[in-house]
């Protein structure tokens, strides 16, 4: 047996030993509550659920959350009176799924709808309730049990992580005819803390799970992918998407600059090749594959060079096991060297394209546009509105980068010159359900000439991420990347929270060439770091401060574990559902020169239990209490 092998081992019987210990000696004198973990797209809400003060109320809970009830609903209602958000009922669509029978109302418990505590929602029947619960953000006590003619609202837990996205959440504008938040906020995953193989129960095989991440440091472990036919200059990862168990990568310049993208599906454990998408139209020098997004079962990618960089994109549905073209999609005032198709992004039915050399309003002031799943007819992708912001000039390059989550949409404009040449900057617009509409320009607090703000842009839906990779904080061309969250009074306003730097930043590292966030979780590119050599490149993950979410910290920097100089990695980001993260690393040589490659991963390993993005004792403490008690 190698030394290697017999470390292993070694640290295997250790660990065999703790568990022993926590789990027969330990545990036992303090195993509390059950726990149920609920990831949205703001971040993760750990609820702890009072079983001996509620027990049909927690066991008809966790019926739902174990039968995967709640996974892809949303919370559909934001109140001030009472102060709650409410979810558990609908889905993204206003969809809702029939529920089980209703239970009795426990309310008279002795537990009061304090901040931060969760209830079950229902209808003026008392015994009533179903699925749908609630989360007081505020004291609400007057709906706590009164008497036998007031029986209030049944409290069976409380949230013990994170308060500050029930906080986010909660300040969300809304239409004041309807409760309903913009974005929307989904629950991507509820599970019963420590279920790490989802499979709805506690056993030995979570403990096998949680083994081998924490003999691994509790390392994510990126998958590396490349395409099956991969060849030397297809530059495999110039683009990259993910969400849930889905990820699209973009080869631009396959078969000689025709372009193609590939999907993969993740499933026990291995990303595998699914597809590989082509323009039914593609042509040499089209690029198809220079943008690319995926959202449940469309993924869209743009291709900036068709007709003489007039630009198009098209529109992909997964259906029956393929993946096949709906759409060919352009703008209705196009003209040559647009560059339409340049950026992409798509959100459920709409999606966004940026066209950053457009010259309708002014010379390359650019435009963006949006295109709607149902507009002009079931199923038909038509054009509903193109997006020019309110202060173009010539050379803006507005639609250089483009996200859209939801009811919101963000645009870089990287020749704007709001503090000298070039400096940048972006801009929030909302569809208010009948119209887009600028609502903010956004610039950094320190901008300056040349810092390319707005050469990437993303949002969650709450929160925005904007680089600005030719910041010079750090040396030229160090880099940063700056967050932004509306303003709680005026959510017309939007407030920076937050200027990220890298720990380690030197002189042209390009820190914010490309940028994602989600769930809680920032990710920023810094594609010409030199830690294995010249532009291996490398990506940061950044999360907010439980203490204080107004700072972000750093929490990891990430590297290909096969780094070589000139492999790009981090030129491409995305952040996914499910906390799933992916990046491009597009001058990767294993099947040529910049043939191409990519990484995905998981932000944090699902044996962190405990959500600092580790796996340690505590962990192993938190899945021993959930399995002793299930």
């Amino acid at each position: 047996m190698s030394g290697v092998g017999m470390r292993r081992l070694i640290l295997v019987f250790i660990w065999l030993f703790l568990v022993f210990i926590w789990l027969f000696l330990v545990v036992p004198c303090w195993a509390e509550a059950p726990i149920v973990k609920l990831e949205t797209n703001f971040g993760d809400i750990v609820i702890e659920l009072f079983d001996a003060n509620a027990p049909v109320t927690v066991a008809n809970f966790l019926m739902y959350v174990k039968s995967g009830f709640y996974d892809g609903l949303i919370f559909h209602r934001v109140t001030d009176n009472p102060a709650v958000i409410q979810g558990g009922g609908y889905d993204a669509n206003l969809n809702s799924p029939d529920p089980c029978a209703p239970i009795i109302n426990e309310s008279n418990n002795g537990l009061s709808n304090l901040r931060g505590t969760v209830a079950m929602a229902r209808t003026q029947d008392p015994n009533s309730a179903t699925s749908q619960f609630y989360i007081n953000w505020q004291d609400n006590t007057f709906l706590d049990y009164n008497d036998v003619n007031d029986v209030g609202y049944c409290v069976f837990g409380r949230v013990i992580s994170d308060m500050n996205v029930i906080d986010r959440i909660a300040h969300l504008p809304t239409e004041s005819e309807l409760p309903l938040p913009p974005g929307p906020v989904i629950i991507y995953n509820a599970k019963i803390l420590g279920d790490l193989d989802n499979d709805s129960d506690m056993d030995f095989k979570d403990y096998s799970i949680f083994a081998n991440q924490w003999l691994d440091s509790g390392s994510s472990n990126p998958l590396k992918v490349t395409a099956s036919d991969g060849s030397a200059g297809d530059r495999f990862g110039f683009a990259v998407a993910v969400d849930a168990d889905y990820a699209i990568v973009g080869a631009p310049k396959d078969s000689g600059h025709t372009g193609s993208a590939y999907i993969f599906k993740y499933n026990n454990g291995i990303w595998t090749q699914q597809a590989k998408l082509t323009a039914s139209d593609g042509a040499a020098g089209n690029y198809f594959g220079g943008s690319v997004s995926i959202s449940a079962n469309h993924a869209i990618v743009g291709a900036p060079g068709d007709n003489s960089y007039t630009g198009s994109a098209y529109i992909f549905e997964y259906n029956d096991g393929n993946w096949t073209q709906q759409a060919k999609l352009t703008a209705s005032d196009h003209h040559t060297e647009d560059w339409f198709g340049q950026s992409v992004s798509i959100s459920g039915d709409c999606a966004i394209i940026g066209a950053w050399r457009n010259d309708t309003t002014k010379a390359d002031a650019g435009a963006a546009y949006i295109f709607y799943r149902h507009e002009g007819g079931t199923n038909h992708w038509g054009q509903q509105a193109r997006l020019n912001a309110a202060d173009a000039t010539a050379g803006d390059g507005f639609g250089y980068s483009v996200s859209i989550n939801g009811e919101y949409a963000i645009i870089g404009a990287i020749g704007d010159n709001p503090h000298g040449s070039s400096s940048g900057s972006a801009y929030i617009f909302r569809h208010n359900g009948t119209a887009w509409t600028q609502k903010a320009k956004l610039t950094a607090s320190d901008g300056a000439a040349w810092d390319k703000f707005g050469y990437s842009v993303a949002t969650d839906g709450y929160y925005v991420i904007v680089g600005a990779h030719r910041d010079d904080d750090n040396g030229e061309s160090s880099g940063s990347a700056y967050i932004f969250e509306p303003n709680n009074l005026d959510p017309n306003n939007w407030d920076q929270k937050a200027k990220l730097t890298a720990s380690d930043a030197v002189a042209s590292d390009y820190f914010g060439y490309s940028v994602a966030i989600g769930g809680g979780h920032a990710l920023v590119g810094a594609y010409q770091n030199d830690d294995n050599g010249s532009s291996s490149g490398s990506a940061y993950i950044f999360e907010p401060n439980e203490i204080n979410p107004d700072n972000w910290n750093q929490i990891a920097k990430l590297t290909a574990s096969d780094a070589n100089a000139n492999d790009y990695f981090g030129f491409s980001v995305a952040i996914g559902t499910g906390r799933r993260a992916i990046v491009g690393a597009y001058g990767n040589d294993d099947s040529g020169s910049e043939s191409g490659s990519a990484y995905i991963l998981k932000l944090c390993p699902d044996a962190d239990l405990d959500g600092d993005c580790s796996v340690t004792l505590n962990d192993l403490a938190i899945l021993t209490d959930d399995w002793l008690l299930h």
